[in-house]
């Protein structure tokens, strides 16, 4: 609120100022020009005035005869010679061919005598003095007013504040994945017709979430009703030979995973999805989970680097087992010999990483690895194993965890994929199953 406040109070004061200094010159111009005509008529009848009462006196007691006259001023009139004061050579030229010269320093106005060396002297004149202390009190007011309108502005503002930062909460809410924020304005809220039109869109949103899942869902059953079926069929068949059976098993496994990785797949790209931290001895879980690795592939060196013990934080054991089978499974498809498993902490961020010794991946394609379906040349394709969403799970994994993962050259001379998380969560997630 406090950068919205400043610049509305800052445009408001300028144009107040603007406004006011407009108002303010056509006053000064018209102001100091009546001034100016009414001073010339002063000293005008002024100097006549005295040309009439000194003009049998000498010169010598023209001051004297002045303060004896009874003028009731309130300002002084007094004769001085015309060399008296220090005037720059444009006040002196201009004094001497009688007009009127006016020094503002002193609110003093002089104008030569006719006829002689000696000039009127007027002043100091109190209105002048008056008038320059105005000009001062006229800027305090000046300022007074505009610093006055911070309260209005800060009033008005605050009412507009709080609904905007209602909705932001909501949409930062509702873009976490709770689909079921929604906002209530007032009626006479500016916003009102603002949070309708976010509701119907948070509306749209779930709607579109929901049909998607009841579509993936009821995909998934369709799909396995037949595979089932053909299980069934192809396990009473007797007439076919053991290599084609063996293939048929396979080809219907391999749709079964396609079907598992999909829904997994869905599930994980929702708004919202679960994590189920729970404080486990997570380093002694990846040791076991590895050599049961190294049982199942003993063609491959798997090596496992733990540098040291620590807090790991609250682990989802069910998401992080499937981050480590997507790595692990990925790079075996790739490697010629040789895994390297690693876990360490970085400050609050804890890092597992799995390097291979294979052809690595090129630079440019390192981002497009994560997408679903994508294979980066034609020999990564189906025949290799998997179906293009175990690096898609994982990126989605790390999303949800609110980390990240990302892929490097191995010093083993493939790949690295290193998929990292904060120890402590910036936030907690709702209870939805994923």
């Amino acid at each position: 609120m406090k950068k919205l406040f400043i610049q509305f109070f800052l445009l408001l004061f300028v144009c107040f100022l603007v406004m006011a200094m407009l108002v303010g010159l056509v006053y000064k111009v018209t102001a100091e020009r009546a001034g100016r005509q009414s001073m010339d008529d002063l000293m005008k009848s002024s100097l006549y005035l005295m040309r009439s009462e000194l003009r049998e006196i000498p010169i010598r007691d023209w001051n004297k005869t002045i303060n004896t006259l009874d003028l009731n001023l309130s300002f002084k009139l007094h004769i001085e010679p015309i060399g008296k004061r220090q005037l720059s050579d444009e006040l002196d030229r201009r004094l001497r061919m009688g007009e009127i010269v006016a020094l503002d320093d002193e609110y003093t106005f002089l104008q030569r005598i006719p006829r002689s060396h000696y000039v009127l002297a007027v002043g100091p004149i109190p209105y002048l003095f008056y008038l320059h202390e105005m000009r001062l009190l006229d800027l305090a007011l000046l300022l007074f007013i505009g610093l006055s309108l911070a309260l209005p502005v800060f009033l008005w503002m605050r009412p507009h504040w709080q609904d905007l930062l209602k909705l932001e909460n909501a949409a930062q809410r509702l873009g976490a994945g709770h689909l079921d924020e929604r906002t209530n304005f007032e009626t006479t809220s500016s916003l009102n017709r603002l949070g309708v039109a976010f509701n119907q869109m948070a509306d749209n949103i779930s709607t579109l979430i929901a049909s998607k899942k009841q579509l993936i869902d009821g995909i998934a059953h369709e799909l396995r009703t037949p595979l089932v079926r053909l299980r069934y069929r192809l396990a009473m068949s007797e007439n076919l030979p053991e290599s084609e059976h063996q293939a048929l098993n396979r080809d219907i496994g391999q749709l079964e995973a396609l079907i598992d990785e999909l829904l997994t797949y869905a599930r994980l790209d929702r708004p919202q999805v679960t994590l189920k931290r729970d404080p486990i001895d997570f380093p002694a879980w990846l040791e076991d989970k590895v050599e049961d690795m190294r049982l199942i592939n003993p063609e491959r060196e798997l090596l496992l680097d733990m540098p040291h013990q620590g807090d790991y934080g609250g682990i989802d054991l069910r998401l992080m087992e499937r981050v480590l089978d997507n790595l692990v499974n990925n790079a075996l498809r790739y490697a010629d010999k040789r895994l390297r498993i690693g876990l360490w902490l970085d400050g609050l961020e804890a890092c597992l990483q799995v390097e291979d010794d294979g052809p690595g991946i090129p630079p440019e394609e390192r981002l497009r690895v994560f997408e679903p379906f994508v294979r980066l040349d034609p020999s990564r394709d189906r025949a290799t194993g998997g179906c293009g969403l175990g690096l898609a799970i994982v990126y989605s994994i790390a999303q949800a965890y609110q980390g990240r993962v990302y892929v490097d050259t191995s010093p083993l001379g493939g790949a690295c994929f290193r998929f990292c998380w904060p120890i402590k969560p910036a936030f907690s997630h709702s209870a939805e199953k994923a």
